[in-house]
């Protein structure tokens, strides 16, 4: 069964490199971006309970997350969007590796 991690951020360049790095891992993506108190692509509550953890590449703080109480009781990871820029299979790998 395929991995599927949750990333909320506001950058989507970030997603993409997620997305690319993510598909040879066989790990699905799903995502929302988060910028000037907008929601673009807002994930269902399905969406986020589905997921095997939730990555938080944003910014901000993560308590500066828009309607955070969707993610209350997920495995949640934050990360600095540089890590992806730099790796993002490792940072995929890292939150994979502590979750097994």
């Amino acid at each position: 069964m395929n991995k599927i991690i949750t990333v909320v951020t506001n950058d989507n360049d970030c997603i993409k490199l997620l997305e690319d790095a993510g598909s040879s891992m066989n790990i699905e993506i799903r995502y929302e971006i988060q910028s000037n108190g907008k929601i673009t692509n807002e994930l269902s509550i399905n969406d986020i309970k589905e997921s095997t953890a939730v990555l938080f590449a944003t910014d901000g703080e993560v308590e500066d997350i828009e309607k955070i109480e969707r993610f209350i009781d997920c495995e949640y990871y934050e990360v600095e969007k540089q890590f992806i820029y730099n790796d993002a299979a490792s940072v995929l790998k890292e939150i994979l590796a502590d979750l097994n």
